[in-house]
């Protein structure tokens, strides 16, 4: 058993001795150089490894980065929370708006001692007729748009007829193509 564990430290003292990789072998003799990637698609190269960025090592040249040992992992913050207090203030947020110029009577709103008026809550009856009113209007419009429409048409076709379009082939130049 002894023989055993003697014969793995024995390899395991050589393996430490030799190169990490074929490349490593090829550029131990270079100057140092370990480049990483940025953000940007750019590359920032060091004269040593940077602990905790070898994700990022694009190449190197020298020694392979895991022969340097890591730096010492900080002491944790140790954090303390404030002292308790009765009371605390807030002020209060600031209302934005444009500043006034000149004469602000046609605008009440600009200033300084102006109250929005509170708006009222609407009924559904109120709400129905607001609704009915609207519907009325929009049929009166459109019963207007097309009653102007079909003037237009018909004015159009007593035209053609009047020149004698319907002979000739030709129609006039304002009036809509019939087939």
């Amino acid at each position: 058993m002894k023989k055993i564990i003697a014969a793995i430290a024995f390899s395991l003292a050589l393996t430490a001795c030799g190169y990490v990789d074929k490349y490593e072998e090829g550029v131990i003799d270079y100057e140092p150089t370990y480049c990483y990637a940025a953000l940007g698609g750019g590359v920032e190269c060091y004269r040593e490894p940077v602990a905790g960025e070898d994700r990022r090592l694009v190449n190197y040249y020298g020694k392979h980065p895991s022969r340097y040992d890591a730096p010492e992992k900080p002491a944790p913050a140790e954090y303390q929370a404030p002292a308790m207090v009765n009371s605390w203030v807030k002020d209060p947020e600031p209302v934005i708006r444009a500043m006034p110029k000149g004469d602000t009577a046609d605008r009440p709103w600009l200033a300084s001692g102006y109250q929005a008026p509170a708006p009222q809550s609407a009924s559904p009856q109120a709400t129905q007729a607001f609704l009915r009113q609207a519907h009325e209007h929009l049929s009166r419009a459109i019963q207007k748009d097309s009653q102007e429409k079909l003037s237009t048409l018909n004015e159009a076709i007593s035209r053609a007829e009047s020149e004698g379009a319907g002979t000739s082939g030709e129609t006039s130049s304002g009036a809509p193509p019939f087939r």
